[in-house]
């Protein structure tokens, strides 16, 4: 179950459903109207990475979630329909590795390295580009060979940290590639140590704008010193995004059983005295509640009077209620659905309970895996003009608990056409902080390298004078996820002149100087 399932706020929808569903609606909604038929598809089949023929009944299975389809499989569903190479093989494997009811050390290559790994490694220590395609092989080749021993001493840690580092700065298809290159790095019995520091010193230093995820990457990985790393940010957060990354990986460690009892105890603790304030602090009541579940004993403790609650926002009662706000939304939004599949080829019911947990789930991954998975298939475009729709709505704006979700699926599903909303939302007069926050963390994804002539720098003026005025954490986080948005453009110009300003925020300070010590080499392959 994932953790939206165990909050009872979205689906008990199995990861083996949802990589049958991503097939069987790329197959079925694809521009090759031939390959609609079962036989003509399984007919087709052989080739490319698949050597072997297949039966009807085989695919029937792997479209219908009854037996699991092999890797190698899926890529050849690429080859077949045309679609962009590792577009459902890196989402697949990484909507796998989440949903699993335990933890996955590794998942078998999808297949032969096309390159050998002597020459893939060479690539990663140099200052040559790495693709996404090209971590995936090579860590694909490190997971064969558990006991390889790498020379000198010292290339475990120059890869993570390359890997990690381009990770950051990474998106989408690129980021998924290099976030599922990094799980296998945490688990290869000799690297999977060295991996750990290295996420672990880059959060707590140089990379703090980007700790959420490296942090929250050590949520799959059983080593006692990922669990040490975790509690420590928890305890004694290197910053906020740092330890909202702690807390988003406990949801998983708990189910994985990674904390003894001692370590529980630790863990009660730093969340009974966390706020869950702020605009990163979202995450620590449905941990709280979460782990209330699995280890009720803990529950007066977690969830009992006395605790340091985050105070709860006064809503306009002119406004109505975000559960009927959500609903009408989620009507809404997947009636597009139907635009995309006028014969009805398609059983909706799988992307209707995709879209609700992208848009209600409290806990961010499951949210966001929905997306990814629902930006994999023929949907996309419509779903994010459906999303895109609902911000045009005052009501929704103004109601930051609709907004903020909404905003975070437009993140995944926008492209070129919604660039002008998110930019209009990120300074428009009137919009909620936490909304404006959303909409800014959207900029650094959804057309980055296409802002509009100095939008990029009136949204700094903007947010930096707001952060003058009320020196908050909600302005000072918006600040921050601006200069990401400046790094994904390339304003090196702007980051110039934010590491220079001496009334800047530091933190902001401090992440634009990371940018442009980023060496050039790795800016470009984090792109590919």
């Amino acid at each position: 179950m994932s953790a939206c399932g165990a909050e009872g706020a979205g689906t008990r929808l199995g990861r083996r459903a949802r990589v049958a569903w991503l097939l069987r609606v790329n197959r079925l909604l694809g521009e090759d109207i031939a390959l609609k038929s079962l036989p003509a598809f399984a007919a087709a089949f052989r080739g490319g990475a698949y050597g072997r023929e297949v039966s009807v009944s085989t695919v029937s299975r792997w479209e219908t979630g009854r037996t699991s389809v092999p890797w190698v499989a899926v890529r050849r569903y690429e080859e077949l329909l045309g679609l962009p190479r590792n577009l459902l093989t890196a989402t697949a494997r990484t909507v796998w590795r989440y949903l699993a009811p335990g933890p996955v050390l590794d998942t078998s290559p999808i297949a032969s390295a096309t390159r050998p790994l002597e020459d893939l490694l060479e690539q990663a220590v140099s200052g040559d580009v790495m693709t996404g395609d090209d971590w995936d092989q090579l860590t694909d080749g490190l997971g064969t060979r558990p006991d390889v021993v790498l020379m000198p001493t010292g290339t475990w840690y120059r890869l993570a940290e390359r890997l990690v580092e381009e990770m950051m700065i990474a998106d989408r298809l690129p980021w998924m590639l290099r976030f599922e290159s990094l799980n296998r790095l945490l688990n290869h019995p000799r690297g999977g140590r060295t991996a750990i520091a290295v996420c672990g010193e880059l959060a707590a230093g140089p990379a703090r704008l980007t700790a959420t995820e490296i942090i929250c990457a050590l949520d799959n990985c059983g080593h006692p010193d990922a669990a040490d790393r975790v509690l420590s940010e928890l305890a004694r957060p290197s910053g906020p995004l740092a330890h909202r990354g702690a807390v988003m990986a406990c949801f998983r460690k708990v189910n994985y059983r990674h904390f003894d009892q001692r370590q529980l105890k630790i863990l009660v603790r730093a969340l009974h005295e966390s706020s869950g304030a702020g605009p990163v602090g979202d995450q620590v009541d449905p941990l709280r509640r979460h782990l209330s579940t699995v280890h009720p004993e803990h529950a007066r403790a977690l969830l009992g009077r006395g605790m340091n609650q985050a105070p709860v926002r006064p809503v306009d009662p002119r406004l109505p209620a975000a559960a009927t706000l959500l609903a009408a939304a989620i009507r809404r939004v997947t009636s597009r659905v139907r635009a995309v599949e006028p014969d009805g080829a398609c059983d909706t019911t799988v992307a209707t309970a995709l879209v609700t947990e992208a848009l209600t789930c409290p806990v961010f991954d499951v949210r966001l895996y929905a997306a990814f998975l629902l930006a994999a298939t023929p949907y996309r475009a419509e779903l994010a003009d459906a999303v895109a729709a609902e911000l045009a709505r005052p009501v929704t704006v103004r109601h930051e608990e609709l907004a903020v979700p909404v905003l975070e699926t437009l993140r995944i599903l926008g492209d070129h056409r919604h660039r002008d909303l998110l930019q209009s939302l990120a300074v428009a007069p009137g919009v909620p902080h936490c909304t404006a926050y959303a909409a800014v963390r959207g900029l650094g994804h959804v057309a980055a390298d296409h802002p509009a002539d100095d939008f990029l720098r009136a949204a700094v003026a903007h947010h930096h004078a707001a952060w003058l005025r009320g020196r908050d954490p909600v302005s000072a986080a918006t600040l921050e996820s601006l200069v990401y948005a400046l790094g994904m453009a390339s304003r090196d110009d702007l980051l110039d002149e934010i590491r220079a300003g001496s009334d800047v925020l530091p933190a902001a300070r401090t992440a634009a100087a990371r940018w442009l010590d980023i060496p050039a080499h790795r800016r470009a392959s984090a792109l590919l």
